[in-house]
């Protein structure tokens, strides 16, 4: 029996009672009780009329074939993910080999000129070291003495730095010191008191 099998009853059954029922006084706590032991058969049929249903090896319970069903969506959904960041990757991977070709070509043009301008740099200075020679040991004096004056000014900026970081710690811990040694005998010379 279904459960608006049952409802039907009931509402016929409240129906029958109200039209062969005494005075009103006495219809509304025999209805209710009549309403009430009527759904509680009603809900006892519908129940005992629902057959379990037993599950054979054919049948698959509804809960086996959602997990199935989910775990074929996951599988598709993956190899669709899998195959999207494959493509996604030649491409980049693509794309960096087209640049590099594009380096080495405009390499591959300037390549043929730059060894012979170094070459011939390298030859004019040569025969120009072997025409001047006096005027290669002045340069060469020259930067020497420089960059010797150069490092000596770095070498007396980083001791000054150096130093100055150092004269300033010592302070800041002696002061640190200082001012907790003192804080420490204010207070055992009130403890004494």
């Amino acid at each position: 029996m279904k459960l608006s099998q049952a409802f039907d009853l009931i509402s016929a059954s409240e129906g029958e009672k109200t039209a062969s029922a005494p005075p009103a006084t006495a219809v509304v706590p025999l209805t209710r009780d009549i309403a009430a032991d009527g759904l509680r058969q009603a809900l006892k049929e519908a129940t005992a009329d629902t057959e379990t249903p037993t599950k054979t090896a054919a049948q698959v319970a509804p809960i086996d074939e959602l997990t199935k069903l989910a775990a074929d969506v996951v599988t598709t959904e993956h190899e669709s993910m899998v195959k999207e960041a494959q493509l996604y990757g030649a491409s980049v991977c693509d794309g960096f080999m087209a640049r590099l070709a594009q380096y080495n070509e405009a390499a591959s043009r300037l390549a043929p000129d730059v060894p012979t301008k170094v070459a011939g740099a390298v030859d004019t200075f040569e025969k120009f070291a072997a025409e001047n020679p006096e005027l290669v040991q002045d340069a060469y004096t020259l930067g020497y003495t420089q960059a010797k004056q150069k490092l000596a000014e770095w070498n007396q900026a980083a001791y000054e730095h150096g130093h100055d970081s150092t004269v300033r710690w010592i302070h800041k811990t002696a002061t640190d010191n200082f001012v907790t040694g003192f804080a420490d005998a204010l207070r055992l010379i009130e403890a004494s008191r």
